[in-house]
């Protein structure tokens, strides 16, 4: 049976973050879940606003309680939803998990600017040691660990502003090239939607680079302009690392790093 027959009229027009609900495959109660944590991406319930009860829920997506409630402790033991006895199901407040990319390339207004984000490759490649240290990628021997990279040019206002590397586990995110939105800010909903594994928590490191680091040189040209390595980690709520995604960015008067909320 498709998984479209599967899921009552009301459900037959959602979509699960970029990707139509014939495209997700799984349990039925991961394909749930993957239904209520797009809802939560794009704002439909925001931090500390209560759930719909599972009786709602499972009209509107045309399954059982059982497979509702199913989906609502997994996102509960996710961490994303906190579920409270006698008052319902809410979404987790505060900064412990969110898809969202934790720091925001903004105009000198604090505006998010608007980025054109182009991939421009993807290799496949046995890990380095400090890949494999840093992804903890647990192999038998007799397996060569191997990193997946996914290289992407970032423009703004038609000029070159940033170079991108996203490194990930090639094992633990098979035909990941395929599932993304090559130009999407960030992974993260992919992460969580097609593998099962939402980002809890993400690290930042930064540092300026020397005038005449080549990734440097290519970002300037001839522009007076600082450049920024970022390097992101994203970890999952059980602590795994998911990824390593490393900007180097051109920094001008006009643009700026900030937090986002």
């Amino acid at each position: 049976m498709s998984n479209r027959s599967r899921f009552g009229a009301a459900a037959q027009d959602e979509r699960v973050g970029l990707f139509a609900l014939d495209h997700f495959s799984g349990p039925l109660h991961e394909q749930v879940r993957g239904l209520i944590l797009s809802r939560i991406e794009r704002g439909d319930w925001p931090a500390g606003a209560p759930i719909p009860p599972e009786v709602q829920l499972a009209s509107t997506f045309g399954v059982s309680i059982g497979t509702v409630r199913k989906a609502l402790d997994q996102l509960a033991r996710d961490r994303i939803l906190v579920r409270e006895r006698g008052r319902g199901t809410f979404v987790k407040h505060g900064g412990s998990w969110r898809t969202g990319p934790g720091l925001r390339l903004c105009g000198a207004d604090g505006v998010p600017v608007d980025l054109d984000i182009r991939l421009i490759g993807t290799d496949y490649a046995v890990a380095t040691a400090g890949e494999f240290s840093a992804l903890r990628m647990l192999r038998p021997a007799s397996i060569v660990p191997r990193a997946l990279k996914l290289r992407r040019e970032w423009r703004h206002g038609g000029s070159l502003i940033g170079l991108e590397t996203i490194t990930v586990d090639a094992a633990r995110f098979p035909n990941l090239p395929f599932e993304i939105d090559p130009a999407a800010e960030v992974l993260f909903p992919v992460y969580a939607e097609k593998y099962h594994a939402a980002v809890d928590r993400t690290v930042w490191t930064m540092k300026p680079l020397a005038c005449d680091d080549a990734s440097a040189r290519q970002l300037a040209g001839n522009r007076d302009v600082t450049v920024m390595r970022l390097v992101r980690m994203a970890f999952d709520a059980k602590d795994m690392p998911l990824e390593i995604a490393e900007q180097v960015i051109a920094f001008d008067g006009d643009l700026a790093v900030r937090a986002s909320q």
